[in-house]
């Protein structure tokens, strides 16, 4: 047969001769070396021993011939009578038996002196017997059985297709079992204790443990370790040496399942050492390139005046680094976030310089537009005509114009008191309504004031309260009407900054009927002072 010639043994060979033949044949068939032929020795390795077994249980079973003795023949009384005296006859002396010196060595074996006992038994010449006691009595007491399988693995083979002992698959898997998670505890305490150097020579030393080089045993061991890894932390060289030591290489396709913790783990690596990288850029006081200043000023813990004597000297580069680090932190590595000084990776939007742009400019021009509109439209209402309406228009660009320049100015000025305007404004200003300190107090909050004084000069009290609720609404309600796309503001730069996608839909409808309003109390009411403010006269 096929498997006696792979053994290179006779087919009468017994059970001892096949265990030891595999155990030869095996150092020179690794299973991480030769998966396939591996498996075909261990096949023939079972069919062998599944014969050895039934032709041994065969010649147990066969009955044995007894042979019919033939009635003598006495020649006379006298012979007979001769040989049935049994007077002459004493019993022979019983012998003790004798003590077997396996069972006295098991006697009293705890975990303390099974050792030394082990050495009494080779000089006794009872290994065998010695060994099935010593894993009987790994059973027998459980609280025993680790320190014992961890010296049996090591010194008896146990646990490996060469060992001596007899063991069940249950009893092989119960050992296999307990001494892993033995050996996970350990190296998880050792993990726990940031001793990185004395994890891995603790591993090495498991890994390159007889038993653990068995096939079936190496991968449910990196499985272990895998988990291990997953749910403990570790700094980027331990995991690069922890790969040498299972040889796992991702760029070569070589990693240990499941893939889904594995890919998990080398994201996390990804992630570390990104941070590391960004650790050293950030404590480098030397290294004063636009990406270090920006990882300087996310992960330095600052008060916000350090903070902005630090970002006065910030120029475009600068801030570009800065808003390319917080995405990449905020949608590649977010746990990352939480290591950080400031919760919001985007702090830093508040001390940036914003640019008035013309849109300000139309917006204005619309607001004094809208109001000198209808002031004249109440004062002289036989005059209204088109002309007029160009006229009031036109009218409205000189305090547009004036306005727009001075909110220029203030911008620049109020930048001086940005610490204070951010304190200020965290300060008077719920979060939910400016989550990102996006208004601030001085810098828009007194243009704001101004604005609303010239709506009350124009339209009065109705006016003080349509711009203020604009304002409100703009503010507390974020849904738009729509999108303006890219070539509609580059073709019309001059009405951008009207359209309706910067307008929330409850801020048409109440402009429509507060002006609808306007006009009535106008028409209707003229002597209440809803649409004029009545100034005293000197």
């Amino acid at each position: 047969m096929e498997c006696w010639t792979l053994l290179q043994l006779p087919e009468n060979a017994d059970e001892r001769t096949i265990k030891r033949s595999y155990a030869r044949l095996l150092k020179n068939c690794r299973p991480d070396d030769d998966a396939a032929g591996f498996q075909r020795l261990r096949e023939a390795y079972e069919e062998a021993l599944a014969h050895a077994r039934w032709r041994a249980d065969a010649e147990e079973e066969q009955p044995v011939a007894v042979t019919p003795l033939a009635e003598p023949a006495y020649a006379n009384l006298n012979d007979l009578a001769e040989l049935m005296d049994v007077s002459v006859l004493q019993p022979a002396a019983v012998e003790a038996p004798k003590p077997d010196p396996a069972q006295a060595l098991l006697s009293g074996l705890n975990a303390s002196n099974f050792i030394e006992r082990w050495v009494l038994a080779i000089q006794q010449d009872c290994t065998e017997a010695y060994q099935a006691g010593l894993l009987r009595h790994c059973f027998d007491h459980p609280g025993e059985r680790v320190a014992i399988a961890r010296w049996a693995v090591n010194h008896l083979e146990w646990l490996t297709p060469w060992q001596q002992v007899a063991m069940t698959p249950w009893q092989h898997d119960v050992l296999s079992g307990e001494l892993l998670q033995d050996y996970r505890r350990s190296l998880q305490a050792l993990l726990e204790q940031k001793a990185e150097r004395e994890f891995v020579t603790e591993l090495t030393h498991y890994n390159n443990q007889p038993w653990l080089r068995v096939f079936d045993l190496q991968q449910q061991w990196q499985r272990l370790i895998l988990q291990l890894l997953h749910d403990t932390t570790w700094s980027v060289p331990l995991f690069e040496r922890v790969c040498q030591v299972f040889g796992w290489d991702d760029q070569k396709g070589v990693y240990p399942e499941p893939a889904w913790m594995w890919r998990e783990l080398v994201s996390r690596c990804e992630q570390e050492s990104f941070y590391a990288h960004l650790q050293d850029k950030a404590q480098d006081k030397r290294r004063m390139s636009a990406d270090a200043l920006a990882a300087r000023l996310l992960l330095t813990p600052m008060s916000a005046t350090q903070q902005k004597r630090m970002i006065d000297g910030f120029g475009e580069n600068e801030w570009n680094a800065c808003r390319y680090l917080a995405e990449t932190l905020t949608w590649r590595y977010p746990q990352l976030a939480e290591r950080l000084p400031q919760t919001d990776l985007f702090f830093w939007r508040k001390y940036v310089p914003r640019p008035i742009y013309t849109q300000v400019l139309i917006r204005l021009w619309a607001v004094f537009a809208l109001g000198l509109g209808l002031s004249i439209a109440h004062d002289k209402p036989d005059n209204l005509d088109g002309m007029s309406l160009v006229i009031f228009m036109l009218m409205a660009l000189l305090p547009a114009g004036v306005g727009f320049r001075v909110t220029q100015q203030w911008a620049a000025m109020s930048s001086t008191y940005r610490v204070q305007d951010v304190w200020l404004t965290q300060y008077l200003i719920p979060k939910r309504l400016n989550p990102n300190d996006y208004w601030l107090v001085i810098r828009h909050g007194v243009p704001q004031v101004i604005m609303l004084i010239a709506c009350g000069l124009m339209l009065g009290v109705l006016g003080m309260v349509t711009y203020a609720g604009m304002i409100l609404i703009s503010l507390l309600h974020k849904k738009r009407i729509g999108h303006m796309s890219q070539k509609f503001s580059e073709s019309y730069p001059w009405l951008n900054g009207l359209h309706w996608a910067f307008w929330s839909p409850w801020q048409a409808v109440f402009l429509v009927v507060m002006v609808a309003l306007i006009v009535a109390a106008q028409h209707y009411l003229p002597q209440v002072p809803w649409t004029h403010l009545d100034l005293p006269k000197r």
